[in-house]
C-alpha cells in the first residue's frame, strides 16, 4: 500500500490560512456574546424618545457592561409618538398631535424718512410704539452742528399691531426716503424645537425613574451624569425656544429720521469780529508751518548733498591722478 503524501507548501500555507479564519469567527461570536447587554441598553434612549433622539448613546458615560445598563432596562418610558405625515402628501408643518399650528413669522421693517425736526419725528415716534403697546429699543441722534440732525431708532411692537404702526410712522414724513419689509417663516423650525424639547424632557425622566432605583454609588454616578447632561440640552432649547417667541410676538422697526436743509438768519452766536481773527490765526498757523517745511527741507537737502558732493569729488581727484600718472609715462 503506498505511503500517504505529505502536503506542499501550498497545503500548509491554505491550511494556516484556514486556521486563521476560524478562530476569527470563533472570537467574534464570544464578543458579540458578552456585549449583548451593553449594546442593547444602549439603545434605550433611542427606543424610548422615539425618532427624535434616535441614535443617541454616550460610551464616554455608558461602558459595556456597566451594572446600570443591566439591572434597570424596564425602568424606561412609554416611546414618544412620531410626527404623523402631511395629509395629501404636501409639505404643511404639524404639531406633535399632528394638527396644524399658528404660523411663526418674524416681521421687521426700515424706514428712512425726511422730516421737518428731528427732536419732534422721534419724540412722535416714541408715543406711537408705546400707544402700540410697544417700546423704543434704542435711539441715538447725530447733530455736526452745521448741517441737519439725524435720529435713529429701533422699535419694537406688537406683531399685530405692525401694519398700523408702520403706516403711523410714514405720516410722520415730508418725504419718504426709502421703506422696507420683510417676514421670515419660523413655523418648522418652532415645531421642530418643541419635539426635540419633549423628547429631552421624556429622557430626563427615564433617567429619574433609573436614577430611584439605582442602589450602587456607581450606578448613581453614571446616571446622574447623564442627566446633568440632558438637563443642559433642556435648558439650552427652552432658552432658543424663549427666544423665538420674543422675536415672533414683537416685530422690529428700524427708522432714520433726517431733518430737511433750512436756512436761518444770523443769530446772536454769530460774530464775524472772531471769524476774522480766527481767519488771521489760521493764517499765521499755515505760513508758520510752510516756514517749518523749508527748513527741514533745506536742512535735508544740505545733508544730503554734502556727502555726495565730497564722494564726487574724491572720484574727480582720483581720475585726475590717474590722468595725470598716465600723461608723465606716455611723455
Amino acid at each position: 500500500m503506498p505511503a500517504p503524501k505529505k502536503p506542499g507548501i501550498l497545503g500548509w500555507i491554505l491550511y494556516a490560512m484556514a486556521l486563521i479564519a476560524g478562530l476569527a469567527i470563533i472570537s467574534s461570536i464570544v464578543q458579540s456574546i458578552t456585549s449583548w447587554p451593553a449594546s442593547k441598553t444602549r439603545g434605550i434612549a433611542t427606543n424610548q424618545m422615539g425618532e427624535g433622539v434616535a441614535g443617541y448613546a454616550a460610551p464616554d458615560m455608558m461602558p459595556f457592561g456597566a451594572p446600570v445598563e443591566s439591572k434597570f432596562m424596564d425602568a424606561m418610558i412609554a416611546p414618544s409618538p412620531m410626527l404623523p405625515p402631511p395629509v395629501g402628501g404636501g409639505s404643511t408643518n404639524r404639531d406633535l398631535e399632528g394638527n396644524v399650528p399658528e404660523p411663526k413669522i418674524i416681521r421687521n421693517g426700515d424706514l428712512n424718512l425726511r422730516v421737518a425736526d428731528a427732536t419732534e419725528a422721534m419724540a412722535a415716534a416714541r408715543n406711537i410704539a408705546n400707544g402700540a403697546q410697544g417700546f423704543v429699543e434704542q435711539s441715538s441722534v447725530s447733530d455736526t452742528g452745521t448741517g441737519p440732525r439725524t435720529g435713529y431708532m429701533t422699535l419694537r411692537i406688537p406683531a399685530a399691531a405692525f401694519d398700523d404702526v408702520f403706516g403711523k410712522l410714514k405720516a410722520l414724513a415730508v418725504v419718504v426716503l426709502h421703506e422696507e419689509t420683510g417676514a421670515q417663516d419660523i413655523t418648522a423650525q418652532f415645531i421642530d424645537l418643541e419635539a426635540r424639547l419633549k423628547n429631552a424632557k421624556a429622557e430626563e425622566a427615564s433617567y429619574v425613574a433609573i436614577l430611584s432605583r439605582a442602589g450602587d454609588i456607581e450606578d448613581v454616578l453614571m446616571v446622574t451624569r447623564q442627566l446633568a447632561e440632558v438637563r443642559g440640552r433642556i435648558e439650552q432649547m427652552q432658552a432658543e425656544q424663549r427666544y423665538l417667541e420674543n422675536q415672533t410676538d414683537l416685530a422690529t422697526i428700524r427708522l432714520t429720521l433726517t431733518e430737511e436743509t433750512r436756512f436761518e438768519i444770523p443769530s446772536r452766536t454769530w460774530k464775524p469780529g472772531e471769524v476774522l481773527r480766527q481767519a488771521f490765526q489760521d493764517l499765521v498757523l499755515s505760513l508758520q508751518g510752510f516756514v517749518d517745511f523749508l527748513i527741514r527741507f533745506t536742512i535735508a537737502l544740505l545733508g544730503l548733498l554734502l556727502p555726495v558732493g565730497a564722494f564726487v569729488a574724491l572720484l574727480i581727484w582720483i581720475g585726475w591722478r590717474l590722468v595725470k600718472a598716465v600723461l608723465r609715462k606716455i611723455k
